[in-house]
Parts: structure tokens; C-alpha cells; sequence
């Protein structure tokens, strides 16, 4: 899957998007973000690479010449899309503070609705996802000769070997990355503090006032490829009894975290069935599913 999207994500970026459309015959499309920011921050510069505010209001500037945007209570609302009419439904995955400073307030003056998927666990900063502290703990030994040399120390690898040792930590591994912090006098915890990576719960209620949605995306965007059936489920329910809970919101969206690719479809079936939630979305690339819409750049899900 990496080696087709590697081949293909670079002539997608060259072809027209009118040209793409006629190619996949898709006029609704879901695009969709992390965060943008001016500078790459240290917890997202050894995980991908983030638009500048410049960049994404170009992006949006180009989509907004092909596509009419669209809110997903609408798309639901309508169930289709009128032939000939071309649509996008923008969403922003792990609820990210930059999300409320950069992207709202541009989506706002430019008229365009959006979901914003979170992380139960993360809101206020409660916690860090484990790939973000990989980042940090890179940053850190990269500056700090000695914290590079106790790290490679500990885990008795080559100083030339921590970085990649460091990225292919996974999430049922994530404990590691917190005995390394020790070890290279990396206090996460203070991090956040100073330099707060998600969104508050104040936030989170402007954008609700604001007029976006907001959906699950798990409690601490785990690896649904590690999880049994049923934890899959439960995890889902969690996170949008949590988020009803909390923000008194109606609709339960679900954007699942990393990939949807290999979700089985009595999980899908199973959670629409029951309403734990009326929307899934993924990020697998194209497929065809017994339930409702294909989509360019991803898929979704509905009951």
C-alpha cells in the first residue's frame, strides 16, 4: 500500500484536479489535514511535514475553484451528490491548538465548514501522542551529544542508530519513549505545558460555537490494526459517549486513527448498526464498500 501511494501521490499532485476528477469519475471529495503552522514544531518534524498558513490557504484557494465546500450534516441531509455538482468535505484529524488559532478563523472568512476529529485523551493537553514525543525525544538527542550518547547507552544501540531505532517504536511500545525521556532529561509533561500541542476544552466549544463539527478519533490514536474486534468497538463507543458527554454535541462522527485498512466489516456493520456512531471515516485510499460512498483520497461510511 506505501509503495502504490508513494507511486502514485506524486502524479496525483501533477494532474489537474478537474483531469483527476474525470479519471475516477468522484465529484465528492474529503481532503483532509493535520495542522498547519509557520514553522515546524519539534513534535511533528520527525513525523511529517506541516503546511504554512500561506500554503494551506493556497490549497484551499485551488479546491475552491473545482469543488463547492460542503459540511458533513448536509452531505448526510442530502445522502447525494447532484450530478455534475462537485463537492468537498474538509476535515482536520488529532485536534490539534492550531486548529483554533490558524485554520478556524481562515475556514470562517472563507466560508467553509469543516470537521475537527480529537483525541479523547489529549484534549487540554492531557497527554501526547506516542509518535509526537518519538519526535521530541529525536530533537532532543540531535541537539544533546549527551543525551544522544546516554540514550544509545540504554538501548545499546550506535549513536548513528537511535533516530530510526526511535521512529520504529510502536504504540504497544510507547512506555520505552517514556524511560528514554528520563534518560535524555526530556520532560514531556513540561513540554505541553509551554508549548501546548492540543486543543482546550475552551476551544474545542468556540469551534462547536462556531459552527464546526466535531468527531472521535479515538482516546489516544492507537493502532486499531492491534486491537481485537471488540476493543475496536469499544473503543469507538468511548470516545463518543466521552465526547457527548463532555461537549453536549448530537451527531457521532468517527475518523479512525492512522488507517482504516483492514477495519473488518462486522466492525463497521456492528457500530452502524447499533449508532455507537452514523459516520465512520478512513483514510485507506479508494474502496467500495455494501454501505454507502467512495470517495477520492478516502472513504467514509454511513448507516
Amino acid at each position: 500500500m506505501d509503495r502504490i501511494r508513494s507511486f502514485i501521490g506524486p502524479l496525483a499532485r501533477k494532474c489537474n484536479l478537474n483531469r483527476l476528477i474525470r479519471l475516477t469519475g468522484q465529484n465528492l471529495v474529503f481532503p483532509f489535514y493535520h495542522t498547519v503552522a509557520e514553522q515546524q514544531p519539534p513534535h511533528l518534524a520527525f513525523v511529517y511535514r506541516v503546511r504554512t498558513p500561506k500554503e494551506f490557504e493556497q490549497d484551499l484557494d485551488q479546491l475552491l475553484q473545482v469543488f463547492e465546500p460542503m459540511s458533513l450534516g448536509d452531505y448526510l441531509a442530502d445522502r447525494s451528490t447532484p450530478s455534475g455538482k462537485k463537492s468537498m468535505l474538509l476535515s482536520f484529524d488529532d485536534g490539534l491548538v492550531e486548529c483554533h488559532r490558524f485554520i478556524a478563523p481562515l475556514l470562517r472568512k472563507k466560508g467553509i465548514p469543516a470537521v475537527f476529529f480529537l483525541n479523547n485523551r489529549f484534549i487540554d493537553n492531557k497527554g501526547l501522542f506516542y509518535r509526537y514525543k518519538t519526535s521530541l525525544l529525536i530533537n532532543r538527542v540531535r541537539e544533546d551529544c549527551k543525551a544522544m550518547e546516554r540514550v544509545s547507552q540504554y538501548l545499546k544501540i550506535d549513536t548513528g542508530q537511535v533516530a530510526d531505532s526511535l521512529l520504529m517504536v510502536s504504540y504497544d511500545q510507547r512506555a520505552l519513549l517514556d524511560k528514554l525521556a528520563l534518560k535524555a532529561e526530556l520532560d514531556f509533561s513540561l513540554y505541553l505545558n509551554h508549548t501546548p500541542v492540543y486543543l482546550s476544552t475552551d476551544q474545542v466549544e468556540d469551534l462547536i460555537a462556531w459552527g464546526f463539527d466535531i468527531g472521535g478519533h479515538s482516546s489516544d490514536h492507537m493502532d486499531f490494526a492491534r486491537l481485537s474486534t471488540t476493543e475496536m468497538v469499544v473503543q469507538i463507543k468511548e470516545s463518543m459517549d466521552d465526547l457527548q458527554k463532555r461537549f453536549g454535541i448530537v451527531s457521532r462522527y468517527f475518523s479512525f486513527p492512522f488507517t482504516s485498512d483492514g477495519i473488518p466489516r462486522q466492525v463497521i456493520d456492528h457500530v452502524l448498526d447499533t449508532q455507537m456512531a452514523e459516520v465512520l471515516m478512513g483514510t485507506a485510499g479508494l474502496k467500495r464498500t455494501g454501505r454507502r460512498e467512495t470517495l477520492m483520497s478516502g472513504y467514509i461510511w454511513i448507516d
